[in-house]
Order: C-alpha cells, then sequence, then structure tokens
C-alpha cells in the first residue's frame, strides 16, 4: 500500500487543498493527512478552506478535494480550476478521515489517462488588414493568480512566424526587456513593436498596472530610445476589443468584458469600428463603477455567483449608457451567460418593451489580444479607427 501511495509523492511536493462549506470539518481531516504524511515520509502537504475561497486558493494547489456536502459543485469548480484536479472525497473516506484511503483514492485517480483537448486554432483575420513590415506583438495580463506574458512574430504577410508564452507570478518592466532582447537578437529585421498591459494606458504612458517599474513613466519613449525600434503601448482588454473586431465581420458596436479571477473587471468598447477611450483614456475602467453590490466586490469576486451579480449589474449599467449590439465576455467564472442575459433583460422589460441583449463568451484571451495589436500595428492608431 505505502507503495502505492508514494506514488503521488513528487518533488516539489503535492500540494492538497481540501474544501467544505466553511472548512472547520475539512480542516481537522487535513490535520490527519499531514501527520500521516510525516510518519510515512511523504512530500505531500494538506491544507483547508472553506468553499467561498476554493477559487482563489485553489490555484495554488495540485488537488482540491470537495466534502461530500459541497460534492455538487465539483463540475463548476473544475470548470474554473482548469490546471487542478478537482475531486469528490468518498463519502466513507470523509465520515472516517480515512487518510491512507483518501491518498489511495487519489492516487488511483491519477493512474487514469486524463487527456485534455485543447483548441489550438489560431483566430483569423476577417478585416482588411495590411502589414508594411514584420511586427513583434507582446501581451501581459493577469488571470487565475498568474501572469501570462504571450509574444507572436507576424510577417507582412500576417503569418505567425514564431511565438511564445511565459507564466509568473509576478512581472517587473525587466521581465519585458529580457523578452525583447532574445527575440531582437534572433529577429533583427522587427521594426515595429506593439505592447499590451493592464491598466490605463494613455499616448504610451501607463499608469495603475501591477506590473513592477512600469508605473507613470512614457513607456513608448522609454523603449524606443533603448531599442530604436517604433513603440505601440495598449491597454489589454483595448487590445482584445480591437482583435475581436478583426475576426469578425458580424458586428461593428461591441463591449468586450474581461472579469479576471480575483481582480478588477476591464473593458474596451469599440463603437461603429472605433476604439472608445474617453478623457484620460478612462473609458472601459468598469472598477471604478458605482455599483449597488448585495455585499464587498472583493468577497463577490472570489465565486462564480458572485460574478454574475458582478457582470449582470455592469451590463446593466453599460446598456443604459452605450446599448451595444453584443457584449463579449472572456471569464473562467462565467458558466452561465444565458442566466445573466435572463436577468439583464428582466430588468428592462418593465420600461423597455421586447428588449434584448446580445451575450457571447469566448476563450483564449491571449488570441484576441495577440491579433489586437497586430491590427494596431497595422492601422493608424493615433485616429483610433480601426
Amino acid at each position: 500500500m505505502v507503495k502505492t501511495i508514494k506514488k503521488i509523492s513528487t518533488t516539489p511536493s503535492t500540494k492538497i487543498l481540501l474544501c467544505c462549506s466553511g472548512g472547520l470539518t475539512t480542516g481537522y481531516f487535513a490535520e490527519k493527512i499531514n501527520e500521516i504524511s510525516r510518519l510515512l515520509d511523504l512530500d505531500i502537504e494538506a491544507r483547508a478552506t472553506r468553499y467561498l475561497d476554493v477559487y482563489e486558493k485553489g490555484l495554488n494547489y495540485d488537488y482540491v478535494l470537495l466534502a461530500p456536502q459541497i460534492s455538487y459543485l465539483c463540475a463548476n469548480i473544475q470548470k474554473v480550476l482548469k490546471e487542478q484536479k478537482v475531486l469528490k472525497i468518498p463519502p466513507k473516506v470523509f465520515a472516517k478521515y480515512d487518510v491512507l484511503n483518501l491518498i489511495r483514492f487519489i492516487s488511483n485517480y491519477n493512474n487514469k489517462t486524463n487527456i485534455i483537448n485543447k483548441d489550438s486554432d489560431r483566430l483569423l483575420i476577417k478585416r482588411n488588414v495590411e502589414l508594411d513590415t514584420m511586427i513583434l506583438c507582446l501581451s501581459v495580463y493577469k488571470n487565475s493568480g498568474k501572469v501570462y506574458i504571450d509574444y507572436r512574430i507576424y510577417d507582412k504577410n500576417k503569418k505567425i512566424i514564431y511565438q511564445n508564452e511565459i507564466i509568473k507570478q509576478t512581472i517587473a518592466i525587466e521581465d519585458i526587456y529580457d523578452v525583447l532582447d532574445i527575440v531582437l537578437v534572433n529577429y533583427d529585421k522587427i521594426e515595429k513593436i506593439a505592447i499590451s498591459l493592464p491598466g490605463v494606458v494613455d499616448s504610451g504612458k501607463v499608469v495603475s498596472t501591477f506590473v513592477v517599474n512600469a508605473n507613470n513613466i512614457d513607456l513608448a519613449k522609454e523603449l524606443k530610445r533603448k531599442y530604436q525600434k517604433e513603440f505601440i503601448i495598449a491597454n489589454d482588454i483595448n487590445a482584445a476589443a480591437i482583435g475581436y473586431y478583426g475576426v469578425q465581420d458580424i458586428y461593428d458596436s461591441f463591449c468586450f468584458l474581461f472579469q479576471p479571477i480575483g481582480l478588477d473587471a476591464g473593458l474596451g468598447t469599440v463603437i461603429n469600428g472605433e476604439l472608445i477611450q474617453g478623457n484620460f483614456h478612462l473609458a472601459g475602467e468598469v472598477k471604478f463603477l458605482p455599483l449597488e453590490l448585495s455585499e464587498n466586490k472583493a468577497e463577490l469576486n472570489k465565486t462564480p455567483e458572485g460574478i454574475n451579480e458582478l457582470v449582470y449589474k455592469m451590463i446593466v449599467t453599460i446598456s443604459c449608457i452605450i446599448a451595444p449590439e453584443v457584449f463579449v465576455i472572456y471569464s473562467d467564472m462565467v458558466n452561465d451567460v444565458d442566466l445573466i442575459k435572463t436577468k439583464v433583460e428582466q430588468r428592462f422589460n418593465k420600461d423597455v418593451a421586447n428588449f434584448t441583449v446580445k451575450i457571447v463568451k469566448v476563450e483564449h484571451l491571449q488570441e484576441y489580444i495577440l491579433a489586437g495589436l497586430m491590427i494596431l500595428g497595422a492601422r493608424d492608431y493615433n485616429k483610433q479607427k480601426l
């Protein structure tokens, strides 16, 4: 049995998060797991949490194990924690706090073939976009507790000739310099570079971003001085909105809403083919909306139920001001757009007969951002016309 159990023990340690309604009963179970692990010299670490915190804390664990009383939530949690193994603790195992059989249960699951199909199809540009030079597109965004640096090189024919992704816990401007240094050594013919960052981006100056050492500097000017290339700096969700505009030809007016896990949302708006940024480029900073919420926004941001409320109320508010043709949503936490659509329509139907709202959920945020950056490099960004 010990040999079987040790199959899940790896370096670094296997991290297990147990979850129940309030974290009390699983807290005792986690202590028992850690105790047995020490006795058997297993490299296993267990912790417990309540359901309200599982989406945020679960990102840092290999396994998320659900107590029987919340096992019905397994499918919903797995949709959000895509990189973790989310399992239901067998009722008999949980009732007896049977550590050895729990670890064996995990080991048996781990031996099963688990094939995850990933959609790797690239988005095709449907609008008229002409590149006059090779372009490097570099995207920085944060989701699920991680920072993603995706970068891609397009040639004049919009063909992808190189791409890569780096995932980190934190990022500084020096990390972007490192990527540029490496890429430009190997592709010295690149003359134009488009970069997207979270936060307010106003004429190349970045404000309120989590990228260390990037705040309140004229980043476009600094990068041009350092590399002697043409640089375009954009907000990440504005770039995603431009990308969505480019890969479809049905909608000319829409809002692209990104609601990450545990962070404030961002919004990119295109009206009649024009990116709307507003005074001080504050358009889309929906975190400042004075929404009437059932509880603190930080608490709502922890669960799909809370995220649904946030997204619903943002859509209602934005509909009153813009009423776009469609809302485009990227969020791992939003699993039922039909529910949000119904609530929005019910809110307006009392006074606006037959009001309908279109909501489309998309996957692969980085694809839209990179496509948008390529389009920005092809068009006159200063005029904003796409």
